[in-house]
């Protein structure tokens, strides 16, 4: 459980924490009064009866329903010391919560499931009174998110007389002048600085940046430990796998061009002929295939065994290769192989998307903006070359191939034709030149409107409504969609990248409200060093 600092909000505490010491205390000394028994069915009968048994006369609340308690007599004890009045309603649902939660853990459940769905479950309360829970702890007056987990700021920021009660009736009286600061001053105050290391960055010569990490990331494409590596992959595997045919894809971003030296090496293992089979999630058979592996690792004396990622839509194996001391990320997907083609032959056609790319990556990574992955960012500028003219889009390409290579669904191949032929010019990549598009970059990201328009390098069109993208998606989406209803591409995000390739897959759906208004303040902030005026699109709005 987690201790909170003396000057908390906390009322009491001690005395709670006392109860759950001395239930704790009691259970183990009953545990500890069962004799000792030879054999081993009967002691685990005897230790179950004992836990089984309550402490007569002792007050107990159970370790889940704690916090809530403690939330609930701080809110009203603010609300007895201080002008701020505490909703009624309010209370009541939390309180509500709490008793819900503790009868439903008296139960002792093995598993919990929703309450409409078959099992067991607990409804601790309905979605209309939790929209109203969520509107008191998202302050209307000053546009301040409060976070679940740090109950002291929530309750300070009441006694701050900001507080709006659910069915938006103000508290607390303010003037017009008074609202007008409110609203402004805790804004300016959210504003995210830019932190040094990508000022830095930003206010540093381009040629010295671009002749440290172009090199290296040109010459990673192609070096022998992936020779090795390959391999001893291949020695590894195929005593686990010896009747099925494989084979080794490299890919990733030493592939396409914009890795680094620290860069992982994504490797695509195709077990059986499997590269045109689409699974939007890893089947038992992919997972199995996955499993049999780690032994493998395991037992040799070339291979690490870093972690299994299962859960992800993606399964990997994340290993360290010894002799070359490459950490290699395992996968049985062969979209992220047919991602990586499409960005070289980008990357070649046009080499101002590879500097800007390998900017954008290095920029990224001093920003600590992890929930924003490299690939994304990499679409993000390949969008914006399209709509400056510099790159055409995918649509077009895959359009004009004579025949289609398909994984599941989706079409993997494409036309890969020259600049010339396809009538666009090749941009300078120059140090003066780049740093001003890589400003209008970061200038155009800034205003952009996330909330009506998704980043489309299929399309590669300006203002794509995310409300009518799923009517212009070819026939090939509706189908597969309407056969897979849960397979739609997620659009109700924060931020919508689309994947150019597998059109159902948004690839910053994990990137979060608050990420992006920390992303956009970057982008402002990193345009106005590179000299492009921005105004920050938040602001704006």
């Amino acid at each position: 459980m987690r201790i909170e600092a003396p000057e908390s909000f906390w009322l009491n505490k001690t005395v709670y924490s006392n109860a759950e010491r001395l239930y704790y205390e009691e259970c183990s000394q009953i545990i500890e009064r069962v004799p000792a028994v030879r054999t081993k069915k009967i002691k685990k009968k005897i230790k179950a009866m004992a836990a089984r048994q309550n402490p007569q006369n002792l007050l107990y609340l159970n370790p889940l329903t704690l916090e809530a308690n403690f939330f609930l007599e701080t809110l009203e004890q603010v609300s007895l010391n201080s002008e701020v009045e505490l909703d009624h309603e309010l209370a009541t649902l939390l309180e509500r919560i709490m008793v819900g939660i503790e009868r439903y853990m008296d139960r002792k459940p093995t598993y919990i499931l929703p309450a409409n769905g078959p099992g067991e479950g607990v409804a601790l309360v309905q979605r209309k009174d939790l929209l109203k829970i969520k509107r008191t702890f998202n302050c209307i007056a000053c546009a301040n998110q409060m976070v679940g987990t740090n109950i002291s700021k929530v309750v300070a920021h009441l006694s701050e007389k900001h507080y709006q009660n659910p069915n938006n009736v103000v508290v607390a009286a303010q003037g017009k002048q008074d609202r007008i600061q409110t609203k402004v001053a805790p804004r300016g105050r959210l504003m995210e600085v830019l932190p040094k290391k990508a000022k830095t960055l930003v206010t540093s010569d381009l040629t010295k940046i671009f002749k440290e990490r172009y090199g290296v990331a040109d010459k990673l494409k192609v070096i022998t430990e992936y020779d090795a590596i390959e391999e001893d992959l291949i020695s590894v595997l195929t005593p686990v796998f010896p009747n099925w045919a494989m084979r080794i894809y490299k890919f990733g971003s030493r592939i396409s061009g914009i890795g680094t030296r620290c860069s992982d090496l994504d490797v695509f293992v195709d077990i059986g002929n499997t590269f045109d089979i689409f699974e939007h999630r890893a089947s038992k058979e992919t997972l199995a295939k996955l499993r049999a592996m780690r032994p493998a690792f395991c037992a040799s004396n070339k291979w690490r065994i870093i972690n299994v990622i299962e859960q992800a839509r993606v399964p990997i194996i994340k290993v360290s290769h010894l002799t070359t001391g490459i950490e290699c990320d395992i996968c049985l997907n062969s979209l992220g192989f047919c991602n990586t083609n499409l960005l070289k032959y980008i990357f070649d056609i046009q080499p101002l998307a590879q500097y800007m790319c390998i900017y954008a990556k290095n920029w990224l990574e001093r920003c600590k903006q992890t929930d924003i992955s490299t690939y994304s960012i990499t679409l993000m500028v390949i969008y914006f070359m399209q709509l400056h003219g510099l790159l055409p889009s995918v649509f077009a390409l895959q359009h004009e191939q004579p025949f289609n290579q398909f994984v599941g669904p989706w079409i993997v191949n494409f036309g890969q034709k020259s600049l010339q032929d396809l009538r666009l010019p090749e941009a300078d990549t120059d140090a003066p030149a780049v740093r001003n598009i890589l400003g209008q970059f970061f200038a155009f990201y800034s205003k952009f409107d996330y909330e009506r328009f998704l980043v489309c390098p299929y399309f590669g069109s300006a203002e794509v409504q995310i409300q009518h993208v799923e009517k212009l998606m070819p026939n090939r989406y509706s189908k597969y969609t309407r056969e897979n209803p849960e397979c739609t591409l997620q659009l109700r995000k924060p931020m919508v990248v689309q994947d150019p390739i597998q059109l159902n897959h948004n690839v910053t759906k994990a990137v979060t409200r608050s990420a992006l208004k920390v992303f956009i303040d970057y982008c402002a902030q990193t345009a106005s060093l590179m000299g492009e005026p921005s105004t920050n699109w938040r602001q704006r709005t």
